[in-house]
């Protein structure tokens, strides 16, 4: 074996190696994918610029009943269900919605109620959906908000014979916040769980208009054929519902409302 080739073996070989060292986590290591720009589940404290939000606090909580220590990957909303199928992170908790569409290539722990809300300014002239009618309607374009905005102007709008709403593309729910309040749209919508958070920080310059446009559930992401993982953080859910831990991290970040019901006695919700 000539010098040479031997070099390109062992430069072959790191490389290989290398590629396994991203898929594998080291031994006592979750790494949990997070996309912290969704408060008051996940996002950067603006002071000190640390990792907060309730997703934090119970992904935290989940691994230290677990016996394992948390990895917390920053992952753009796009990239998480590659992240997760790669190998890259082991599950995802990021205010992922649990969608049918997604079934097919991901397994689902459930742990929080959600829902599409619209939200107005307090002191706009919007009263009802009609008056959105030709009008700018804001929501993330990552999300399934989008497609729900459609169908909400076809039963509020088209299907009267008026105008249809224009959805307004946002890069996330900070955004479209944002362009409500400079008055660049006339609505915008977000995930009902987190509204309660922004009315009371803003204080009340946002209000509700009318009921949520759907309801839906917040999941734990794990890939397909990682059953035992799932097992494992299903289990250290039980113990932090039983404990106490659950209700307080919800009313520690005002999400009583995004609940989920208590569970009957084999582990599943009613």
């Amino acid at each position: 074996m000539t010098s040479t080739f031997r070099t390109l073996l062992s430069l072959t070989a790191c490389l290989f190696l290398g590629q396994v060292g991203v898929a594998q986590a080291a031994p006592g290591v979750l790494r949990i994918s997070v996309n912290p720009i969704y408060p008051p589940l996940e996002f950067r404290d603006p002071v000190t610029d640390r990792l907060t939000g309730f997703d934090i606090d119970f992904g935290n909580a989940l691994a230290a009943r677990m016996g394992v220590k948390v990895e917390w990957v920053e992952t753009a909303f796009p990239q998480m269900i590659p992240s997760v199928q790669s190998g890259r992170t082991d599950m995802i908790l990021s205010g992922f919605s649990d969608r049918p569409e997604r079934r097919a290539f991901l397994d689902f722990l459930d742990y929080l109620k959600s829902g599409a809300q619209v939200l107005v300014l307090s002191q706009g002239d919007v009263q009802s959906p009609e008056m959105l009618c030709g009008r700018k309607v804001a929501a993330s374009r990552a999300t399934s908000f989008p497609t729900m905005i459609r169908q909400w102007s076809h039963d509020h709008c088209e299907g009267q014979g008026g105008l249809p709403m224009v959805f307004y593309p946002s890069e996330s729910g900070a955004d479209a916040r944002i362009q409500l309040l400079q008055g660049r749209v006339a609505a915008m919508v977000q995930g009902g769980e987190t509204v309660g958070y922004f009315i009371d920080i803003t204080h009340h310059a946002f209000r509700r208009l009318g009921p949520p446009l759907s309801n839906m559930l917040l999941s734990m992401a794990f890939p397909k054929g990682h059953a035992t993982l799932e097992a494992q953080v299903a289990h250290a859910f039980a113990d932090l519902r039983a404990d106490g831990t659950y209700a307080r991290l919800l009313q520690r970040w005002s999400l009583q409302d995004a609940a989920l019901p208590d569970t009957d006695s084999d582990g599943s919700t009613p």
